[in-house]
């Protein structure tokens, strides 16, 4: 962050010195005593498990400068005098986190681009900062930044001279995606794909559409938009929107259409538009569509598309993304980081595209679906039928219906109710030579299975 004086965020976030000392520039902003740094303001966030007022004395002596407090909590006179520039108050911490973030936004010089949807974000905003960094200055946001905190977070870690910032804005309730997108305020926005997502809080597949497209009202008529074209809620979300709109993906109707998709051990190579090629070394059809995406932000900072193809041949997923591991005799494919119904096909898909031995999904719940969470797990019970699944491992309630969809159409499962039980038993089920999925929601925690089948691939070894 470029140095703000004391005064300048006061102003921003509408707030009260408690006290006031030294004038000395702010270079950072913290909400974690564990990770502040000299010189940072300390926001104090309330959370559901910590409250960062109970930790002020910490980020004091961490060398914080200065810290935000909401009005409710009481500070020692000795602690307002740890602050060498002083302590400020407001309503609503989190409030005036947004706040500053806005502010930030307003006065600094990069190019800012967000990138929403049901699946991808991270994918796409990680894709785009391999091709941007290699010529530009610039801040990608960090895992899951992309909620009320993350947000204004990664804006504020944006040097004052960067030539860009690339952001995710997330959502599980209505307008949220609206209120993120008024702080971030994107030149270039992305909208990755619509699928069934956190409908818990947002209900239909059109509601879903709604709620991300609603991200392009920000952008006008001057600023870019980059779509997926696969999306027929989309499709009529957008239409008459103002902003220039480049579209995406299978259909003949996209900008930039993926063609001659062939997969290539672990990874790809398609075409866009029948002429461009482009070799990935990650795989899926999903993450194709992921990197055309990232191409056509890329080409809006003067990069040539296939410059930016020939960038992205070297890039690769973050853990527990189709993250693969060759054991000794087992393939086991880890990508528990998150899971929704769309995210969950893709990887089946990926997976059933190898045909070298037995094939095992482990599925667990997947999250937030709402009214809808049953016959949506049935579907993927479905699918792994169809796709040459030899073996269904069910974890969690919704997991176990995945199983039982599966088992009627013939196919040996197991059925657990969490993950614990799951690995103590999977050393019984996996076989030599099995290809292994680990699938499921991020509270599932079936990240916990990977030290397992490590394990159970070794013991073949005996």
């Amino acid at each position: 962050m470029k140095a703000l004086t004391g005064d300048e965020i006061r102003r921003a976030v509408c707030g009260k010195w408690l006290s006031r000392k030294k004038r000395v520039p702010l270079t950072g902003v913290s909400i974690d005593s564990r990770t502040a740094r000299q010189d940072d303001l300390f926001v104090a966030i309330r959370g559901e498990k910590h409250d960062g007022h109970d930790y002020l004395a910490d980020a004091v002596e961490k060398g914080c400068l200065a810290a935000i407090v909401d009005s409710r909590h009481d500070i020692s006179e000795e602690l307002l005098k740890g602050f060498y520039t002083g302590v400020i108050v407001v309503e609503d911490t989190r409030e005036a986190l947004l706040d500053l973030g806005g502010y930030y936004r307003s006065v600094m010089s990069a190019t800012l681009v967000a990138v929403t949807g049901s699946n991808g974000k991270t994918t796409v905003k990680n894709m785009i900062d391999h091709v941007l960094s290699k010529r530009y200055e610039g801040t990608s946001g960090a895992e899951s930044y992309n909620n009320e905190i993350g947000l204004p977070l990664t804006i504020l870690s944006a040097g004052g001279t960067g030539d860009y910032v690339v952001c995710e804005i997330g959502t599980s309730n209505p307008g949220e995606i609206n209120r993120l997108s008024g702080v971030a305020r994107p030149d270039i926005g992305v909208i990755t794909s619509i699928a069934p997502s956190h409908v818990e809080g947002l209900g239909t597949v059109e509601s879903i559409a709604a709620e991300k497209g609603s991200m392009m009202g920000w952008l006008g008529n001057d600023k870019t938009g980059i779509v997926c074209a696969d999306n027929p809620e989309l499709n009529r979300v957008l239409q008459g929107c103002e902003t220039k709109l480049i579209s995406f993906g299978i259909s003949r109707d996209a900008d930039l259409r993926l063609t001659d998709y062939r997969r290539e051990s672990w990874g790809q190579l398609f075409l866009i538009n029948d002429y461009l090629p482009v070799r990935l070394g990650i795989p899926g059809k999903h993450n194709a569509l992921n990197a055309i995406a990232a191409i056509a932000v890329c080409a809006r900072f003067g990069f040539s598309m296939e410059d930016a193809a020939e960038i992205l041949s070297d890039y690769r997923l973050p853990p527990m993304r189709l993250e693969r591991q060759c054991l000794d005799s087992i393939q086991l494919i880890n990508d528990s980081y998150n899971a929704n119904p769309g995210s969950v096909a893709a990887a089946i898909e990926v997976v059933s595209e190898d045909s070298s031995g037995r094939l095992v999904a482990v599925i667990g719940d997947m999250l937030e679906l709402g009214d809808d969470s049953e016959s949506l797990h049935e579907k993927i019970g479905d699918l792994v039928a169809s796709r040459g699944f030899g073996l269904v491992v069910g974890v969690g309630d919704m997991g176990a219906v995945v199983a039982r969809r599966a088992a009627d159409h013939g196919i040996d499962t197991a059925v657990f109710p969490d993950a614990s039980k799951a690995g103590r038993a999977l050393g019984g089920l996996v076989r030599k030579g099995d290809t292994v999925l680990i699938k499921g929601s991020r509270a599932m925690k079936l990240e916990s299975l990977v030290s397992g089948v490590e394990k159970i691939a070794k013991s073949f070894k005996k």
